[in-house]
């Protein structure tokens, strides 16, 4: 028993530098890309500071309580992040037509709840041009110029809710967070259960 003991403590001790480096390569591999993703170089945003929003079109629940959602630091950078890469549609239409009016980007990420999923609701996001200023509510960061349009039915089923943006080694991707409707969801992060 001695002559096994001893064999296991030589094993440690020849097995414990490879393992501190595999350790240390694996803890700077998954540190890297949230760094990156979260505080960006040439932001001058801190994540821990609460976001200032403009709402454009607010909407009142039948109690009079407005109807709000926040985005996160995470969530504003990455968006504002896109919306700078890609051109909305209606700068290519101008550039196509050789127009020489000068636009703005009015491109949003729509985040609309559908009926459907696993869980008996399902919200799809993605970026458009079409806002309807009396249909639609727009949040938009102020300092990024970020916005997040809902319409009134998908506003109302994430009220109080968060647009966040996570970085995960199988991918990255906008997400709704801290749901207070929401009684569970399913593990794909995009289908849930609402309490009514």
């Amino acid at each position: 028993m001695a002559s096994t003991a001893a064999f296991t403590r030589r094993l440690q001790l020849q097995l414990q530098p490879h393992l501190l480096r595999a350790t240390r390569r694996l803890q700077a591999q998954s540190r890297v890309p949230s760094q990156r993703l979260i505080q960006p170089a040439s932001s001058s945003f801190h994540t821990h500071q609460p976001l200032h929003l403009q709402i454009h079109n607010p909407q009142s629940d039948a109690d009079g309580n407005p109807l709000t959602i926040s985005i996160t630091p995470a969530a504003s950078a990455r968006l504002s992040q896109i919306l700078r890469s890609e051109p909305s549609k209606t700068q290519n239409q101008n550039q196509q037509k050789n127009t020489t009016t000068a636009t703005t980007t009015t491109s949003a990420l729509r985040v609309l709840v559908e009926s459907g999923g696993c869980h008996g609701f399902q919200y799809t996001m993605s970026l458009t041009d079409d806002i309807d200023p009396e249909e639609d509510t727009v949040f938009e960061e102020e300092t990024t110029g970020a916005k997040v349009v809902m319409d009134l039915p998908s506003l109302e089923l994430l009220n109080g809710s968060k647009v966040d943006y996570e970085t995960a080694l199988i991918g990255s991707q906008f997400k709704i967070v801290d749901n207070p409707a929401a009684t569970s969801s399913c593990g794909c992060g995009t289908s849930f259960d609402v309490k009514f």
